[in-house]
């Protein structure tokens, strides 16, 4: 099996661990150890090592974006961009709103994802946006899945 520069060999301990901590990266190096039914030491330097190797790139909590006073949540589409694409990015990563930023193929240049505490704040973004390209707008009504959590293969 070819790894490549970004990959490393995983076995079936390393995806349980991966599987776990998606799960709930609050867990203890001790209870995952008890779960797979390996050794406090073991488990940690495992869990160093998806660290360093950066598999486990964070450990975070998620939180709905209504619960903390954000009432509008919404995609954006941005694409026939006349400035350049830095100037674009840098204006989504300034604002602290916008928690996701994707540069796609397609006709869409760049997918983000921002929640917002008034529809007045989102128009004032969305205006200063279009200064500089085309922005479809996609309100979010409902999200039946909001994180999945990876399976390793």
């Amino acid at each position: 099996m070819y790894i490549g520069k970004d990959e490393f060999s995983m076995d079936e301990i390393d995806k349980k661990i991966i599987e776990l901590l998606q799960e709930n990266s609050r867990l203890s190096v001790t209870e995952v150890s008890k779960q797979i039914n390996l050794s406090r030491p073991s488990t940690s330097e495992r869990i160093t090592r998806l660290v360093e190797k950066g598999v486990l790139a964070k450990f975070t909590t998620y939180v709905p974006a209504h619960k903390i006073g954000h009432k509008v949540s919404f995609f954006l589409e941005i694409s026939n961009i006349k400035v350049s694409s830095d100037k674009i990015v840098n204006i989504l990563l300034s604002n602290e709103y916008v928690t996701e930023v994707h540069c796609v193929t397609g006709t869409t240049n760049y997918i983000a994802q921002a929640s917002m505490p008034t529809i007045e704040m989102m128009n004032d973004f969305l205006s200063q946006l279009m200064k500089y390209c085309h922005v479809v707008t996609s309100i979010i009504l409902h999200s039946p899945l909001t994180h999945r959590a990876k399976k390793p293969l």
